[in-house]
């Protein structure tokens, strides 16, 4: 039997993206476009198929929920964005409701399936998804750490004059203003350099207007998250078992419990396994600041 991805949310950009990435690169056999605004899910599908018609045998269609049955992965991005005046808990709780039904379907159709969510806000939803379902804790991921750390990689390399392809750099910690990037932990060119309190200052306020920059000047994100998502998602195919940050609930690592929280996490088809890493100082108690956060907003 082949390997099938659903994504909920697939008429947006996001789920589009990332179906594209997913039908590009040509490891997952059948992809379901699932949205209930069906005209824009199939013009998605259809433009996807004329993308990698010379590249992939991937079948990607548009469905709807009883279609998602056999998948192996179901990605959702779907959910209302943050509107100006809007704060993260209006948002959460105008999504809460969204989340619980794409769940409720999904858990009837692919009760097996591994769920790899990207809405927001994305921390709090996915323990909210992952308190409304049977899953284990390994198979519900939120989706961000690989995407902040993707940024955090561009913005050391571009400090250090060097490529992000040469640079090891990881955020954990909330999608959002808590995010934690681990300075302890970064390697450029193979070495480890050097940050003072300044430059690691410099670098979070570049971090934190990154993703708003994009927007600001287009309208959404789109090739980040949906690439990472894709990543994810093949590694979950391929059990590759490499280390992505990830969103996952926590049962006493780094010294917490019932939060979902960006940690780094081994992902294979098992889902994804949290890694406890050594942490400063600073970073733990930065970790706890942001796990507390989470905490308070998920009731």
């Amino acid at each position: 039997m082949g390997f099938k991805v659903s994504i909920v949310g697939a008429g947006g950009t996001v789920g589009a993206m990332a179906g594209y990435n997913i039908a590009l690169q040509g490891f997952a056999d059948e992809i379901a476009y699932v949205d209930i605004a069906e005209d824009p899910a199939i013009g998605q599908a259809h433009d996807t198929l004329h993308g990698v018609a010379y590249d992939s045998h991937t079948d990607v269609h548009y469905s709807d929920y009883p279609g998602v049955e056999g998948s192996d992965v179901v990605v959702i991005t779907a959910g209302k964005p943050r509107e100006p005046g809007m704060t993260r808990l209006d948002l959460a709780d105008a999504n809460r409701p969204i989340i619980a039904d794409i769940i409720g379907n999904v858990d009837e159709y692919a009760p097996d399936s591994i769920t790899v969510l990207t809405s927001n806000p994305m921390d709090v939803l996915n323990y909210h998804l992952y308190d409304s379902c049977d899953r284990d804790r390994s198979e519900v991921i939120g989706f961000a750490g690989r995407l902040d750390s993707a940024r955090f990689r561009y913005a050391i390399a571009d400090r250090f004059d060097t490529t992000p392809y040469n640079v090891e750099a990881s955020i954990i910690g909330e999608h959002g203003d808590t995010q934690v990037p681990v300075f302890s932990k970064v390697q450029v060119d193979g070495r480890t350099p050097e940050f003072d309190a300044g430059e690691r200052e410099e670098i979070r306020e570049t971090l934190k207007e990154s993703a708003m920059n994009v927007i600001e000047k287009k309208g959404a994100t789109e090739f980040g998250p949906g690439r990472g998502v894709a990543h994810t998602v093949e590694a979950i195919a391929h059990d590759t078992n490499e280390v992505i940050p990830s969103s996952v609930v926590l049962d006493g690592e780094y010294g917490h419990s019932d939060v979902s929280i960006g940690v780094p996490a081994r992902v294979g088809e098992d889902g994804a396994e949290v890694v406890e890493w050594d942490l400063s100082e600073r970073e733990q108690e930065m970790f706890d600041e942001s796990a507390e956060k989470l905490k308070e907003q998920k009731a």
